[in-house]
């Protein structure tokens, strides 16, 4: 069996941890001053780094399409109806059809890997679907109904990373690498304090007009995002170790993590009483909290219930001839 490239479990790690403390942030102290500026930030490139890394091993899985459309559709409807029976749910718990919080990705991930093969074979994908990317945005009612939205935003970032050849950046200097990292995200910052771009931007859910912005300036904003985004990810890439460390662990059952923590978040942000008084403080007590979420939802045990129990709905749901 060949040993997984601990350089993807790195880089998925850090953006596992990056999703668990946007929400945290998030939910428990809101989207003003510092934390605004955090959001903004992590959300700049924390998804589409994630989207891009699932395309490119997209391309490298050999499950049947029967197998992926159960598999992601299965935990889509099992977690969006979960979350959508608790207390914080969003929406109509027998409403599937608009994605409950997180799930969302779940339900985009079974669009992409299902149309990837088809898709990726048409002359000028790549451009064509960038300018999908742009034109969504004028479109005021693609919002949260079936993630249309965000599927066709963000699949730009699968299709770039299904078609990534890892050889294109090994040559280029980590200096390099990691001095453009740090001026894309001091750009990000700027861009928030100025308020060039809404942090809500960055969701690629809103229409240009709901974030009330024109749809000449919208565009503008949306393609400043992703060539942001691309280049972030492209240095992360670039700059990730290939040795384990203690945090790969989170990377490699990342899946558990994202199906599980804002379960825990939700419940801690309901208690109202995690304030330290200060946003340096609050920001700190984030990070400790959702380092504890990651250790705990990254334990082997819950990712090999996860597997075994969605294998067995694979194999109870799908004919094999």
């Amino acid at each position: 069996m060949k040993e997984r490239d601990a350089r993807f479990d790195n880089i998925k790690a850090i953006l596992i941890f990056l999703v668990v403390l946007g929400h945290t942030i998030e939910y428990l102290y809101g989207n003003k001053g510092m934390y605004g500026a955090m959001r903004a930030v992590i959300y700049a490139f924390h998804m589409p780094a994630f989207v891009f890394i699932s395309g490119y091993f997209a391309r490298k899985s050999r499950s049947s399409l029967p197998d992926i459309t159960i598999k992601y559709l299965g935990t889509y409807l099992i977690f969006n109806t979960l979350f959508a029976l608790s207390p914080w749910h969003v929406d109509s718990p027998t409403n599937f059809l608009y994605p409950q919080l997180i799930y969302w990705y779940l339900l985009c991930l079974c669009f992409w890997r299902v149309s990837i093969g088809a898709l990726s074979k048409i002359r000028f994908i790549v451009p064509l679907s960038l300018l999908f990317t742009l034109y969504i945005g004028t479109c005021v009612k693609a919002d949260r109904f079936m993630s249309i939205s965000r599927a066709i935003c963000f699949f730009s970032f699968f299709l770039i990373g299904y078609k990534f050849d890892l050889k294109l950046i090994q040559k280029l200097p980590k200096w390099l690498m990691a001095l453009t990292l740090f001026t894309c995200l001091s750009i990000v910052v700027y861009v928030h304090y100025t308020g060039l771009i809404p942090v809500k931007m960055y969701e690629y859910i809103q229409s240009y007009e709901a974030t009330e912005v024109t749809n000449i300036t919208g565009i503008k904003m949306r393609i400043f995002m992703i060539a942001i985004a691309l280049v972030i990810t492209l240095c992360l890439i670039g700059l990730a170790p290939s040795r384990k460390f203690g945090f790969t662990i989170f990377g490699r059952n990342s899946l558990s993590i994202y199906l599980l923590h804002i379960f825990i978040i939700k419940a801690i942000a309901g208690s109202k009483i995690i304030n330290l008084g200060s946003e340096p403080m609050n920001i700190a007590f984030s990070i400790v909290l959702s380092l504890l979420i990651c250790l705990v939802l990254s334990i082997p045990f819950i990712t090999s219930v996860y597997n075994k129990f969605i294998n067995r709905v694979v194999k109870a749901s799908v004919v094999y001839e």
